[in-house]
């Protein structure tokens, strides 16, 4: 019954870097007389009052400052190259944080891989990580499909069975190549990287680890952002791409992130019996430049350091938190002792906040 905490993470960026050279200057000048447009229709959708949350004032404030910008703060971002696969950078990002943790492959039990665009559809890529990690045959392994909360959820499924003694350590992988389904017309396409991030996860000393932890549901935004063919079934249609089946549910979704953020941070906070001013680090999804600084505002965890990353990798996905935890720890940012928040919501939607003492 021992806490469990992360011991390792580990990381994997592709080296050919997107930079916004990449598009036409037609297609962008598109992309600007398209926010022309929004502009003078005051940016709402038809029938949307202006929310009165603080979260969503801010973001409104946050969003109105990259309005001029058609690539909305993102200047390059990493792609994977003809050929290479998702389960690829996987393996490579779960050698890394096998590494760093020090933990052998024979020891992981638990294998938990989300790949937001795997190799095949109906095949899992976890099997073929698990071979080509060379880990034991009565590794329980599994491909969840969480979205963008990804990480969050692994973690709540290896800390029962690792506090349950159905495994030791556990291996928890995350993966995008959401790239090759943007068409390069499309704004959303400068919007998206590729990479990988995994964790290692195992029991830890008392009073480091996961203390606290609240998860949410809310089936309302399904059809926000989907990767499938617009006006059909994605098994009958001609090409995939991403694209929003729910404009206006969409628009709510990004409107509401930071409001309910401060809702699962505060509600794991009061499992641990922690306040904000305790948090020293803090991780979440970066869906767009403004996304981190406007979420920690709004969560008021004014003595938590962080980093962003969009301006260089753009959006991540389901990889975006580890890679925040992976960078901090390696810049000094993130130490042992150090009380972390982490925040994120998937699509679907579903939400998260867990609150962990770093260190293993």
């Amino acid at each position: 019954m021992r806490p469990v905490g992360i011991h390792g993470v580990g990381q994997y960026l592709p080296p050919q870097v997107r930079g916004n050279d990449w598009w036409p200057e037609h297609v962008v000048s598109q992309w600007r007389e398209k926010a022309a447009a929004r502009l003078v229709s005051g940016h709402r959708m038809e029938g949307e009052a202006l929310p009165d949350a603080e979260g969503a004032r801010l973001t409104l404030q946050a969003m109105a400052a990259y309005a001029d910008d058609p690539f909305k703060g993102s200047r390059e971002r990493r792609v994977m190259p003809e050929g290479m696969l998702s389960s690829e950078m996987e393996v490579l990002a779960a050698q890394d944080a096998l590494q760093r943790s020090g933990v052998d492959p024979a020891e992981i039990d638990l294998l938990l891989v989300y790949s937001q665009l795997p190799d095949y559809l109906t095949i899992p890529t976890a099997p073929q990580v698990h071979r080509s990690l060379g880990l034991s045959e009565k590794c329980f392994t599994l491909c969840t499909d969480a979205a963008c909360n990804a990480f969050p959820l692994q973690l709540a499924l290896a800390e029962q069975m690792i506090r349950g003694g159905q495994a030791r350590y556990g291996l928890l992988i995350q993966s995008t190549a959401v790239s090759r389904a943007c068409k390069q017309e499309d704004q959303s396409s400068a919007w998206f990287g590729d990479g990988a991030t995994a964790v290692v996860v195992g029991p830890v000393p008392e009073g480091r680890g996961v203390l606290g932890r609240a998860h949410r549901t809310d089936g309302s935004y399904y059809r926000s952002l989907v990767t499938g063919c617009p006006g059909t079934t994605w098994y009958r249609g001609d090409h995939i791409e991403v694209y929003s089946e729910d404009p206006a549910a969409a628009r709510r979704m990004l409107l509401s992130v930071s409001d309910l953020g401060r809702q699962v941070v505060d509600e794991a906070l009061a499992e641990a019996g922690l306040q904000r001013e305790d948090v020293r680090f803090f991780a979440t999804h970066q869906a767009a430049p403004w996304v981190r600084q406007v979420t920690q505002q709004t969560c008021g965890l004014s003595n938590a350091r962080s980093v962003d990353t969009f301006s260089w990798t753009a959006s991540l996905g389901p990889c975006n938190p580890p890679l925040m935890l992976a960078i901090g720890e390696r810049e000094g940012l993130l130490q042992g002792g150090d009380l972390v928040a982490v925040y994120t919501g998937g699509g679907g939607i579903t939400w998260s906040g867990v609150i962990m003492r770093w260190g293993r």
